[in-house]
C-alpha cells in the first residue's frame, strides 16, 4: 500500500482533520501524533472498553502507516531505526491489547514525543529554508 492510498485510508477511517495533505511530512507528523495520542489513552487506566478499542484501532493503523511510508533506500540507517521503533510500539501495543501488565507504553509515549520534536524540527527548517 502506498502513502497516497493509506493517507486517505487513514483519514477516511479516523476522520482526521488536515489544512494540507498532500504535504507529506506534514501528513507523517499528524500521524505520529495521532499514534502518541492514542497510546497515551491505552496507558491511562481511567479509559472506558470502547475508548480502548477505538485507540488500540487508531493506534496499530497509524504505526502501519508510519512503517508503510518509510524509504529504506533513501533513509537508510534512519529508516531502519524508526521501523524498529514503531515495530517495538507495535509489541508494546500488543501486549497491551492481550492485558499483559509488562508492556512498556510509557517508553514508547516518551520515544515518540522525541521524534516528534525532532520531525517539527526538520519542518520548520525546511520551511524557513523554502520562504
Amino acid at each position: 500500500m502506498n502513502l497516497v492510498l493509506a493517507r486517505s485510508m487513514y483519514i477516511q477511517d479516523q476522520k482526521v482533520q488536515m489544512n494540507d495533505v498532500s504535504d507529506p511530512h506534514t501528513t507523517i507528523l499528524i500521524v505520529m501524533q495521532e499514534l502518541n495520542k492514542n497510546m497515551r489513552k491505552i496507558a491511562d487506566p481511567a479509559n472506558t472498553a470502547s475508548k480502548l478499542r477505538t485507540a488500540f484501532s487508531n493506534a496499530f493503523t497509524a504505526i502501519y502507516i508510519l512503517q508503510s511510508s518509510l524509504d529504506f533506500t533513501r533513509g537508510g540507517e534512519i529508516a531502519e531505526n524508526l521501523y524498529r521503533l514503531y515495530e517495538y510500539c507495535r509489541q508494546q501495543l500488543l501486549k497491551a491489547f492481550s492485558r499483559k501488565t509488562d508492556h512498556n507504553l510509557a517508553t514508547c509515549v516518551v520515544l515518540l514525543d522525541e521524534i516528534i520534536q525532532a520531525w517539527e524540527g526538520i519542518g520548520n527548517k525546511a520551511g524557513g529554508a523554502g520562504a
